[in-house]
C-alpha cells in the first residue's frame, strides 16, 4: 500500500471490544490520547463512544466494517468469550478477517481477556493477556506498534503544544511557591500521602480515592501538600499519568467576591483533554462529572488546595456542605471511581462525602505542631534561648504553625533572635475570631516596621506593600499593584511607594520574602507577576486598613475598579478568562462604595443585559452569583442602600434566579421574600405577582405544597390588581400547577382553562396554552395515562381504557404544535425542551398502552434525549430531573436497566440533583420509579440496586404524606398493592 493511501485513512487506531469490558478499554483509549494530540486525538482514535455519528442510521453494519477494514491504520481487537458471541463484535470480526485474508497482519494487534482461541491465529503466535497488564501498559504497546508502522504521522497529527513523548503532563504552578524549604513536624501526614499514592500505583482495592486534610487556617495544609508535590516532581512523578494542582485562594476567597468552580473546571477540563466541554455553556454539575471521568479514568494526581471558600460556613444550617454543584459532582465521582488520587485541603470537613468516609474518601485532621516540632521550627528560624523558654512559647501559641513562623521571623529580624523579647507581644489576649495569635504577632511586626530607625524608609515601604495586600482576596496582580503605587499617592497608604525606583521596591520585596511574609511570583526574566501573602495576613491588613484608614480603603478600591474596567477589552465573544478582571472589578467597586456604577457595569459588560451572555454562552452561573453577593450587606436579604430601588429589586431577583438554577433552593427563598415585601410596600402589583409566582415555584420544589396553593392564590389576586392580562394568565397557571400537586385535579383543570382563555384572547394566532404553562397543562392531561401505564408494567393482564390512548394522541398534537411555535419564534431552550419532553412522554405511554405500536419507541427515545440535552443547555435542574425520570422508564423498557447509559444511571443522576435542593417531591417520584421498575415490573432484574423495594415504598409514602403530595397517592397505592401480591 502506498504512502498516500496510508495517510488518507481517517483513523490511526480502531478499538474493537464487547460492552462487558468498556470500562477497561475506555482507559486504554484515554491513555492513547496524549501521544496523538490530546483532545484533538479523539478524531484519530475510533472508540465507538467518541464517534457514534459515524455509524448510526441505515447500513450501520457496513459503515462499521468500513471503519475497520478501510478507514483505520491499526485495528486493536480485545478478544474474549463475550466478543465471539456478540452480534456487533461479529460485524467487526468479519472486517478483521478480511485483513488477515489479504495478509495485512501488521494492521491487526489482538489482545485477549481470557484464554479464548483467537481467530486466524496459530499456536506459536503470542497475544498478551489483558488481566496481567494495566490499561496504560496496553496503550503503550499499541503506540509502539503504531510508531513502527506510522511514526512519521504521529508527529504530524500531534498538536504543536502537546506533551513530548513519555513526559508526564504536570501543572502544579499554582502551589509551588508555597512549598517550604524544610517541612517540620508533618512527618506522619507526609507518610500518609506517600502511602496513599503507593497504593494507587499498585492499584490496591482498599485505598483512598480522595484524601482530605482538614485544619484551621495557618496550620500548614498548603505547605504540606506543596512540599509533597515538589518531592514527587523531583522524582519525575513516579506512577503518575498526569498531575494538576489548583488553589482556590488564587481566584478569590469568602472575604470579597465568592469564588466558584467554573474557572477551575474550565482549566482542568482543558488540561485533561476535553476543551470542547471546557468552553461550552454546559453547567458546572455536568462539567464536574465529566472531569471526574477524565481524572478518575487514569492514574492521575489532582490537588485541590483551600476548598473552604466554596463550602458553607460552620455557623450555617448545612456546615461544611459544598455550595458548588461542580465540585460536589467532581468529588463524588472520584470517590466512586478513581484510579489515581485526589488530595484536598480545607478548613472544614466535607459532609457531602460522608458516605465514603470509611472507605474511599478519607479525612485527616491536621492538629497543632507538637512541642518538639514547634521548638525545632523556632530554632531553624534563628531564635535563641533556653529549652524551657522555647517550650513555653510553643504552648502559649498552641503550636500554631503560622504563628510560630511569624514569631520566629520577627524575633530573628527585630531582636536578633532573642526569645525573651516575646514578652513584647501580648499573646494572652489573642481573639480567635480576630485571627488569634497570628494577628498579635502581626501587631508587633507593624509596630517594629513603624519604629525601625535603622532601616527607616525600607521598613516603611515593606509595611506599605503589606497593607496593599489587604485590598485583595487573591494574589495581587502586578498591573493592579502598579496602578496603586503610581501617582497621585493615596494618603495613609501609598506614600512610601510613589516615585521610588524599582531597585528600592525590590529591596522591600526581598525583605518581606526573607521574613516569609509574602510569596513572590516572577516570570523567567524576573518581571513581577504576582505578590501574595497567607490569607490570614491579607485578612489582618484588610481589617487594619478598613478600620483605621477607611478613606484610603475606599480610594484604593476605586482605583482598582477603574483600572480593571479600563484595561479589560470588550470582545464580541469573551471567554470566562477574559471576563475574570470584570468579576474582580465588581468586588472592588462595591468596596469603593460605587455599587450603582458596578451594578451597571455588571449588567452591561458581563451578562450583557437581555443576552445573558455569561450564563447562556459560558454557563457562568457560579461566577455571576459570586459577583451578585458583593452587592449584599447581609447575604441574600439586604442589599446596599447606595443602590436605586430598581437596582435593589433587580439584584434580589437575579440572586434568587441564580440560586434556583444552581439548586440552592432554600437560600433562594430569602431574596424572593424580600423582593416581595419591597413590591408590596411600593404597591407594584405586577412585580408583586411575578415575585409571588417565583415564590410559589420555590415552595413547590421544596415540598411545601399546601403553602404553595395559598401563595398561588395570592399571585392571582396581585395579578388582578395589576390589570396586566399576561401576568394574570401566568398566575392562573401557577395556581393550577399547585392544585395539581395537591391532588385537586378538577380544580387545577379549571384554572388552566382560565389561563388558556386569556392566552387565546391575547394571542389568537397561537390558540393553545404554551411555554411552561402549556407543559404543566399537558402533564395534568396525561395523569390518567401515566397511572395506567404504570399499572400495565405490573400486570400483563391489565386492559387500559381506549380513551387513554386517545388522550395521549391529543396531547401529542398539542405539544407538536406548541413546539413548532417555539422553534419558529425562537422561544427559550426551556420551552422547546419541555415540548419535546411532552412528546416523549406521550410516545412512552402509548408504547405501553398500545402494544401494537412499537414504532413509538424510536420517536420516544429521540424526543427524550433532545429534551434532556435542552434542559442541560438551559441549566434548569428541576426540569432535568423530569426528563431523567421519563428516560429512565424508557431505558428500562429498552432492556438497559443498569450500566453506563441506563435506567439506573438516570435515576442516580436525578437523585444527586434532588438531594442538593432538597426537592422532596422529586425524591418521592424517584423512590416510586425505583420500586416500580426494579422491584415490581414484570421484567425486573434479579438484583435490586438500592437498599430494598420496601425501603423505597416506605420512603415514598413518608414523603407523599409529609408534604401533601396527593397527586402521587393513587400511584403509590397501586405500587403497594402490587408489592403485596
Amino acid at each position: 500500500m502506498n504512502e498516500d493511501s496510508k495517510s488518507s485513512r481517517r483513523f490511526a487506531i480502531a478499538l474493537s471490544f464487547p460492552g462487558e469490558h468498556r470500562e477497561y478499554v475506555e482507559r486504554v483509549a484515554l491513555a492513547l490520547l496524549p501521544e496523538l494530540g490530546g483532545e484533538q486525538g479523539k478524531a484519530r482514535i475510533f472508540y465507538d463512544a467518541w464517534h457514534e455519528s459515524k455509524v448510526i442510521g441505515y447500513n450501520s453494519n457496513r459503515k462499521l466494517q468500513k471503519v475497520y477494514s478501510k478507514d483505520s491504520d491499526l485495528i486493536v481487537p480485545f478478544y474474549c468469550k463475550d466478543y465471539l458471541e456478540k452480534k456487533w463484535c461479529g460485524v467487526e470480526l468479519r472486517a478483521i478477517e478480511e485483513l488477515l485474508f489479504d495478509q495485512e497482519y501488521e494492521r491487526v494487534l489482538p489482545f485477549r481477556f481470557d484464554m479464548v482461541d483467537i481467530p486466524g491465529s496459530f499456536k506459536t503466535d503470542v497475544f498478551p493477556i489483558i488481566t496481567e497488564r494495566s490499561p496504560e501498559d496496553i496503550a503503550r504497546l499499541i503506540l509502539e506498534r503504531y510508531m513502527e508502522l506510522h511514526g512519521d504521522e504521529v508527529v504530524q497529527t500531534t498538536s504543536p503544544h502537546a506533551t513530548p513523548a513519555h513526559a508526564i503532563p504536570a501543572d502544579i504552578s499554582r502551589i509551588t511557591e508555597y512549598a517550604p524549604t524544610q517541612l517540620i513536624g508533618r512527618e506522619a501526614e507526609t507518610q500518609l500521602l506517600h502511602d496513599a499514592w503507593a497504593k494507587a500505583q499498585n492499584n490496591e482495592t482498599k485505598r483512598p480515592h480522595l484524601l482530605t486534610f482538614v485544619a484551621l487556617g495557618g496550620e500548614g495544609k498548603t505547605s504540606l501538600v506543596a512540599k509533597w508535590a515538589a518531592e514527587l516532581a523531583h522524582l519525575d512523578w513516579p506512577g503518575c499519568d498526569a498531575v494538576f494542582a489548583w488553589s482556590f485562594y488564587s481566584q478569590g476567597s469568602e472575604g470579597q467576591v465568592a469564588p466558584s468552580s467554573e474557572f477551575f473546571l474550565k482549566e482542568a477540563l482543558t488540561f485533561f483533554g476535553d476543551s470542547v466541554m471546557a468552553d461550552s455553556a454546559v453547567g458546572a454539575f455536568d462539567k464536574g462529572r465529566r472531569l471526574a471521568e477524565l481524572v478518575g479514568g487514569r492514574q492521575a494526581l489532582l490537588i485541590l488546595d483551600g476548598l473552604e471558600p466554596l463550602q458553607y460556613a460552620p455557623t450555617s444550617p448545612t456546615p461544611g456542605e459544598l455550595k458548588d454543584p461542580g465540585l460536589a459532582a467532581l468529588l463524588k465521582g472520584l470517590a466512586t471511581k478513581n484510579y489515581g488520587l485526589c488530595v484536598v485541603t480545607t478548613r472544614y470537613s466535607i459532609p457531602n462525602l460522608r458516605a465514603f468516609w470509611q472507605n474511599t474518601a478519607q479525612e485527616k485532621n491536621i492538629l497543632r505542631l507538637s512541642k518538639e516540632a514547634g521548638v525545632a521550627l523556632l530554632r531553624v528560624l534563628g531564635v535563641k534561648g533556653q529549652q524551657l523558654e522555647f517550650e513555653t512559647l510553643v504552648e502559649d501559641v498552641k503550636g500554631h504553625a503560622l504563628t510560630l513562623n511569624l514569631l520566629g521571623a520577627y524575633l530573628r529580624d527585630a531582636h536578633a533572635g532573642d526569645i525573651r523579647k516575646r514578652d513584647l507581644i501580648n499573646l494572652r489576649e489573642a481573639d480567635e475570631e480576630q485571627g488569634g495569635h497570628a494577628f498579635r504577632v502581626m501587631d508587633a511586626y507593624v509596630r517594629w516596621f513603624e519604629s525601625d530607625r535603622s532601616e527607616g524608609k525600607k521598613s516603611q515601604r515593606a509595611l506599605a506593600l503589606l497593607r496593599l495586600l489587604g485590598l485583595f482576596d487573591r494574589p495581587a496582580d502586578a498591573g493592579c499593584l502598579i496602578a496603586l503605587w503610581k501617582a497621585p499617592l493615596i494618603p495613609n497608604l501609598t506614600e512610601p511607594l510613589v516615585a521610588i525606583s524599582e531597585a528600592h521596591r525590590n529591596q522591600a520585596f526581598t525583605r518581606l520574602q526573607d521574613a516569609k511574609l509574602v510569596t513572590i511570583k516572577r516570570d523567567g526574566s524576573g518581571v513581577l507577576l504576582t505578590l501574595d501573602a497567607h490569607p490570614l495576613l491579607r485578612a489582618y491588613f484588610a481589617l487594619q486598613l478598613r478600620t483605621y484608614h477607611p478613606e484610603a480603603w475606599r480610594v484604593a478600591h476605586e482605583r482598582l475598579y477603574k483600572y480593571l474596567c479600563t484595561t479589560t477589552e470588550d470582545k464580541p465573544e469573551p471567554t470566562l478568562e477574559d471576563l475574570q478582571p470584570l468579576y474582580q472589578a465588581v468586588s472592588h467597586g462595591c468596596q469603593a462604595e460605587m455599587q450603582q456604577e458596578a451594578c451597571e457595569m455588571y449588567r452591561n459588560r458581563i451578562i450583557r443585559e437581555s443576552a445573558s451572555y455569561s450564563t447562556r454562552r459560558l454557563g457562568a452561573l457560579g461566577s455571576n452569583l459570586g459577583a451578585l453577593a458583593c452587592f449584599f450587606e447581609q447575604q441574600w436579604s439586604r442589599v446596599s442602600p447606595v443602590l436605586t430601588e430598581n437596582a435593589k429589586g433587580w439584584l434580589m431577583s437575579e440572586a434568587a434566579h441564580h440560586l434556583v438554577f444552581l439548586g440552592r433552593l432554600t437560600e433562594a427563598m430569602e431574596p424572593v421574600q424580600v423582593a416581595l415585601e419591597v413590591s408590596i410596600a411600593r404597591q407594584a402589583w405586577k412585580n408583586a405577582a411575578i415575585t409571588v409566582i417565583n415564590l410559589n415555584h420555590l415552595e413547590r420544589a421544596l415540598g411545601k405544597v399546601a403553602k404553595a396553593v395559598k401563595t398561588a392564590e395570592l399571585s392571582v389576586d396581585y395579578a388582578d390588581r395589576s390589570t396586566d392580562a399576561t401576568t394574570l394568565a401566568i398566575g392562573f397557571s401557577a395556581y393550577a400547577e399547585a392544585l395539581h400537586q395537591a391532588g385537586r385535579e378538577a380544580e387545577a383543570a379549571a384554572q388552566f382553562l382560565k389561563a388558556e382563555a386569556i392566552w387565546i384572547r391575547l394571542q389568537p394566532e397561537n390558540p393553545l396554552l404554551h411555554s411552561s404553562a402549556g407543559f404543566h397543562y399537558c402533564d395534568l392531561l396525561l395523569a390518567g395515562a401515566e397511572r395506567a401505564a404504570w399499572r400495565g408494567m405490573f400486570n400483563s393482564s391489565f386492559v387500559p381504557q381506549p380513551s387513554l390512548s386517545e388522550s395521549c394522541r391529543e396531547v401529542s398534537k398539542h405539544a407538536a404544535q406548541t413546539l413548532l411555535w417555539s422553534e419558529q419564534n425562537a422561544f427559550s431552550l426551556l420551552d422547546i425542551a419541555h415540548d419535546r419532553l411532552t412528546l416523549g412522554r406521550t410516545a412512552l405511554y402509548m408504547t405501553i398502552l398500545d402494544s401494537d405500536m412499537p414504532q413509538q419507541s424510536n420517536f420516544c427515545r429521540d424526543s427524550l434525549d433532545q429534551a434532556i440535552e435542552g434542559f442541560r443547555r438551559a441549566q434548569v435542574q428541576y426540569a432535568l430531573v423530569e426528563g431523567l425520570l421519563s428516560r429512565a422508564w424508557l431505558r428500562f423498557l429498552a432492556g438497559a436497566p443498569s450500566g453506563a447509559e441506563s435506567s439506573q444511571s438516570d435515576l442516580d443522576e436525578a437523585w444527586e440533583i434532588v438531594e442538593r435542593g432538597p426537592m422532596p417531591l422529586f425524591m418521592a417520584d424517584i423512590h416510586l420509579h425505583r420500586a416500580r421498575l426494579f422491584g415490581l415490573s414484570k421484567d425486573r432484574p434479579a438484583t435490586y440496586p438500592w437498599t430494598s423495594l420496601q425501603h423505597d415504598l416506605t420512603e415514598a409514602r413518608r414523603l407523599i404524606e409529609k408534604h401533601g403530595y396527593e397527586r402521587r397517592k393513587e400511584e403509590l397505592e397501586d405500587a403497594e398493592a402490587a408489592a403485596r401480591r
